[in-house]
């Protein structure tokens, strides 16, 4: 399990996360370094409890569609850079979801999927061939014309797509009190992903800020 507390400036931007294990001990710290480039990225910079550097998140090129892509995950002790790649489709705006974030590790597909309210923040669930395909024609069958604006029907599809992933194995929760985020896994090979676990929690957290601006 580790625990994620933002950092902000007065506007309530975040500019630092620190990221603990269940005692409150740092692991790491994640700072959005692309939010002071000339033309603001989703760029991360990881650092050790000490400053040393841990690792780094270079988001995609820059594009009219202002979210999704990959984002390419350099970590110290990995020789392979990660791929965490962010999917978001316009009804998802219609149904207020967040994006979805496909990602590997040590060779195994998992998907992430949010929610926008309550405490569940994002559930984490095994990609398998089948139930990559499963919901994939899930949502095909369940697909309405944006011009029809049939909400009901989106969100009966979106409920569909949601039973084919199977139980979940991890998930990132939003505590009514103390930490910010709180990440859990149950995934015996997710186990030691503390640092991708964060990178997904922080990427979250910056597309929520990018639609919503400064909160309250």
């Amino acid at each position: 399990m580790i625990r994620v507390y933002k950092e902000t400036f007065s506007e309530h931007q975040a500019y630092r996360y620190r990221v603990t294990d269940e005692a409150d001990q740092t692991l790491c710290l994640a700072e959005p370094t692309g939010l002071f480039l000339p033309n603001p990225t989703r760029e991360i910079t990881l650092w050790g409890p000490n400053r040393e550097p841990l690792g780094r998140v270079t988001p995609p090129d820059s594009s009219r569609w202002p979210w999704g892509g990959e984002y390419t995950v350099v970590l110290a002790d990995q020789e392979t850079p990660l791929v965490v790649t962010e999917q978001w489709e316009l009804v998802d705006m219609l149904l207020l979801r967040l994006p979805r974030y496909h990602f590997q590790w040590e060779g195994t597909p998992y998907v992430a999927r949010g929610n926008r309210f309550g405490e569940q923040f994002y559930e984490i669930f095994l990609c398998t061939p089948e139930t990559g395909e499963e919901a994939e024609a899930a949502t095909d069958a369940g697909t309405v014309s944006l011009a029809d604006l049939d909400v009901a029907e989106l969100e009966r599809a979106a409920e569909r797509e949601k039973h084919r992933w199977g139980e979940p194995v991890g998930a990132i929760r939003r505590p009514s009190r103390g930490p910010h985020y709180q990440a859990e896994v149950w995934d015996s090979s997710l186990q030691e992903a503390h640092l991708l676990l964060a990178v997904l929690v922080v990427l979250a957290d910056l597309h929520l800020q990018e639609q919503e601006g400064p909160t309250t």
